[in-house]
């Protein structure tokens, strides 16, 4: 009964979130202090027809474990939709993509979002990549890491956001202040747009691995 309650509760406060969160140019996370820099890879395919500006965020100071696991793995990310925008145009035909990323900090979290858009055909198609570092180790934090039973918490998430309980489904998210920011794929819901939907952290609490609790709050 008290879980039905909490869900009911929360309920309203599942919200569309905006495109991406406010940027931060610093920020602190485990006691430590960083800077945020922005990093741009461009380039262009031999024929000339495909041009790149990939920018997302880096960041410096703090802990150097940190840096490392968090430049390297956003570097990584923006890198593959790079990738993916070449594999997804036919030679001789012009395309362009680029990216932006923005970073938020938690209180035992450093994350990023990276919103890429491939120009090519008739539509532009956005990619989106997601980057959660743990600042106390230095590891990823993957979605089921945040819950004691992770089966629970897909179902949970299932429940509130009327997606599938497969961590697939779950892949690119990000913790914010306002809760658990979910980044969607175009078609995941029926419609050839991304959604973003955030689960307050509300909803949540009772399933939080005590571990990762600090990532609610600033």
């Amino acid at each position: 009964m008290r879980r039905i309650t909490a869900i009911a509760a929360v309920l309203a406060v599942l919200v569309a979130s905006p495109a991406a969160p406010a940027a931060a140019d610093t920020g602190v996370s485990s006691g430590k202090a960083y800077a945020v820099k922005m990093t741009s890879i461009d380039g262009t395919t031999t024929d000339r027809l495909g041009n790149w500006d990939a920018k997302f965020s880096e960041l410096s100071g703090g802990d150097p474990a940190v840096l490392e696991a968090f430049n390297h793995a956003s570097r990584v990310a923006v890198t593959e939709q790079i990738e993916r925008a070449k594999s997804e145009s036919n030679p001789g035909e012009q395309w362009n993509f680029d990216s932006n990323g923005q970073v938020t900090f938690r209180s035992i979290a450093v994350a990023q979002l990276i919103l890429g858009t491939h120009y090519y055909g008739v539509h532009p198609t956005p990619y989106i990549s997601t980057v959660v570092i743990d600042s106390r180790s230095a590891d990823p934090v993957m979605l089921t890491d945040l819950f004691t039973d992770s089966q629970a918490g897909l179902h949970r998430l299932s429940e509130l956001t009327g997606a599938e309980p497969r961590a697939e489904n779950f892949v690119n998210w990000i913790p914010t202040a306002e809760g658990l920011e979910i980044h969607f794929a175009p078609y995941q819901f029926g419609i050839a747009l991304p959604e973003t939907k955030t689960v307050a952290w509300a909803a949540l609490t009772d399933l939080l691995a005590p571990v990762m609790a600090g990532i609610t709050s600033a």
